[in-house]
């Protein structure tokens, strides 16, 4: 398997990917908007002080609005039209919500975000696309260019995810994280997915078992940390995504704790569905007459970019690190 980077969807039409990914964000946003406007109706959930989104009137009625602000950009990522004002559209009402969410609930919404995640490595990725080739990037014709380097900065973000999700657990905790205490308290914490025989079993020997829960958690920051490897070439990202979907389904049957939305994006990306639908092979004509264009090379404009969004995002007093 190669370590280059490479995608099942090389040569076809990635119409389907920004299809299912506005899709999967919107059916997931729909979900916190309800979640939202069932919080701000109800005052047992009234922000305890100001925040930062004080100046928004706490009513149902909004957050149906954000999300249908959201949508409008959500449409438009699908269709392929105005992919970077339709994407940067889309996340700001996307974060606003989120924001709430926080605000109401004192803890983000964890299935937002990566749908969130690789909607924003998708601009990213197109933005990349704009630096290098120009606004013929944003024509039909350097549709194919554009669409394979936000493929690329979407699987780049959900790869991100994972590894910092490695790092952040290695940072509290050090290895202490393999502690089978860890493991085994989070197990009994929560409540089996059923009352089946085999899994309570299963349940029973990872909490009497400090071997099998030291592994169990070791397995867990070795998935999520070497999670690089999605970039690695169309083998390895489907080998790798199938891995991580089987943490997932770990996940839900010891402790009921649902990540549909990223096991759906990565099959989604990994599975090679134009080979296995037939589908017809397109050109790209951009990369045809300007091999250049192909290079991985990140422009100087983009490692600014990088920079700057991640001192904001360091510095923000909003989401994961408000608090």
């Amino acid at each position: 398997m190669s370590l280059a980077y490479g995608s099942p969807w090389d040569g076809y039409s990635r119409a389907p990917l920004r299809i299912g990914l506005a899709a999967i964000a919107g059916l997931v946003f729909l979900g916190e908007a309800w979640s939202v406007a069932r919080m701000a109706s109800d005052p047992h959930f009234a922000p305890k002080s100001p925040g930062v989104l004080q100046f928004l009137p706490n009513t149902p009625a909004l957050a149906w609005a954000l999300f249908g602000l959201a949508a409008v950009g959500l449409l438009f990522v699908a269709l392929g039209r105005w992919t970077i004002a339709a994407g940067l559209w889309a996340i700001t009402w996307m974060a606003v919500l989120s924001q709430w969410q926080i605000e109401l609930f004192g803890t983000p919404s964890r299935n937002c975000f990566f749908p969130g995640a690789m909607l924003f490595g998708w601009v990213l990725g197109a933005v990349w696309a704009r630096v290098v080739a120009g606004p013929i990037a944003e024509t039909p014709e350097g549709r194919p260019f554009r669409e394979s380097l936000a493929e690329a900065g979407a699987m780049a973000c959900i790869a991100a995810g994972y590894v910092g999700s490695a790092l952040s657990k290695l940072f509290a905790s050090g290895f202490g994280w393999v502690n089978p205490s860890q493991i085994r308290w989070l197990v009994l914490s929560q409540e089996p997915l059923a009352a089946w025989p085999w899994l309570l079993s299963y349940r029973q020997a990872l909490v009497e078992s400090p071997d099998l829960a030291r592994l169990s958690a070791l397995l867990t920051l070795v998935i999520e940390g070497g999670s690089f490897v999605l970039l690695f070439g169309a083998r390895w990202r489907l080998a790798w995504a199938w891995v991580i979907c089987a943490l997932h389904v770990n996940i839900i049957l010891l402790c009921t704790m649902p990540y549909f939305e990223p096991m759906s994006l990565l099959l989604l990306f990994a599975l090679p569905f134009p080979r296995i639908f037939g589908r017809p092979r397109i050109e790209d004509p951009l990369l045809e007459r300007r091999p250049a264009f192909g290079k991985a090379i990140i422009p100087d404009a983009m490692w600014i970019l990088l920079c700057v969004l991640i001192v904001l995002a360091w510095i923000a007093p909003v989401g994961w690190g408000a608090g």
